[in-house]
């Protein structure tokens, strides 16, 4: 493999996984998610407040390829 910046031939490739938040669709945000989070807020702040402070996130995992020349440093994604 070659580097397209350098044209060096000392690459190196790599696995990098990416963590992002998983949020909810669309329709539920429009339909159902303002109003329901508005009205927790108003009439349960306490146990509201509680479960946003130790509700763990869900996350979703995402893995590519990755190439790094070891001369110049430039990266790349692979397909």
């Amino acid at each position: 493999m070659m580097c397209p910046k350098c044209k060096s031939n000392n690459v190196n490739v790599q696995m990098v996984t990416t963590f992002k938040a998983k949020k909810k669709s669309l329709i539920y945000r429009l339909l159902i998610g303002w109003w329901l989070n508005i009205l927790l807020w108003v009439f349960l702040t306490l146990p509201k407040l509680i479960l946003a402070i130790f509700k763990k996130k869900k996350y979703v995992q995402e893995t590519e390829k990755q190439a790094v020349c070891q001369n110049c440093g430039h990266s790349w994604k692979l397909s």
